[in-house]
């Protein structure tokens, strides 16, 4: 690793780092602080569930939870759709200016004018966006947590814990397949639309999936399908099929990114 890309990488993006946090933090804050409102009148909560058809459920990645449980109010208000698109959107963005962008303005060919080989600037970058994912996701759980013990909701440590691994590891296959992709093109702005293409056609899939059974099949190739924080939150459980997913998608885009960087033009 090249401490000095490294550092350079995550200095351009502190702006961006904040705001997100910003966002994240106060996001979290508004769902905990109006969960105690939901446990406290089973009134408002049947009227929600009376109001919230399966359908609607399942467009906000909610599809079977219940409100009346903090890892399903949490999964349908906040952490099943909205926090994928927030954190997906923040480590897509990163990834796209690594070395797409990079080619794109010029200092990508500067860079490798120096004494530093192309797979330490690969590594050094995609480091440097797991180091952006890790503190988003650091930032969610911390926030959650502490908002809680706020407004007097238990949020368990160990759920927390969890959750952090368990979103890290989303966030990187997210952001390693806008890495892959790329290593692969010229433009960041490019990368950008064909990842969130690829992240809307998993959502989409996933939809259809929950939908109509007889596209159930289509939902096993989403990310999505495999997104369970209420699990997590309630149970303390992640599925193996989820750690075997996340894992195999973030290391496959990583080795995919790494190889083609190497072979392409930068010029």
């Amino acid at each position: 690793m090249n401490w000095t890309i490294f550092k350079a990488a995550l200095t351009l993006r502190r702006i961006s780092l904040a705001w997100y946090s910003v966002g994240l933090i106060a996001y979290g804050w508004m769902i905990i602080a109006f969960f105690p409102l939901i446990a406290k009148n089973p009134a408002y909560t049947e009227l929600a569930q009376e109001m919230f058809s399966e359908e609607m459920l399942a467009a906000f990645g909610g599809a079977g939870l219940q409100l009346t449980t903090l890892g399903g109010f949490l999964g349908i208000e906040y952490l099943s759709l909205m926090w994928v698109l927030i954190v997906g959107a923040a480590v897509i963005i990163f990834a796209a200016g690594q070395l797409a962008g990079a080619v794109e303005d010029g200092t990508m060919e500067v860079t490798l004018s120096q004494p530093v080989s192309r797979v330490k600037v690969a590594l050094t970058r995609y480091l440097a966006m797991m180091a952006y994912a890790v503190a988003l996701c650091l930032v969610t759980t911390l926030s959650l947590y502490v908002t809680g013990f706020i407004h007097g909701v238990d949020v368990p440590v160990d759920s927390m814990l969890l959750l952090f691994f368990v979103s890290l590891l989303l966030a990187l296959a997210m952001g390693g397949l806008a890495f892959a992709i790329s290593a692969m093109t010229t433009g960041g702005g490019r990368t950008i639309g064909v990842s969130f293409g690829v992240i809307v056609a998993m959502y989409l899939a996933d939809l259809l999936g929950n939908l109509n059974s007889d596209y159930a099949w289509l939902s096993k190739m989403s990310l999505f399908h495999y997104w369970e924080p209420h699990r997590v939150i309630d149970d303390l459980e992640v599925a193996s099929a989820t750690w075997l997913v996340f894992g195999i998608a973030s290391a496959a885009f990583f080795a995919v990114g790494m190889y083609a960087f190497q072979k392409r033009d930068v010029v």
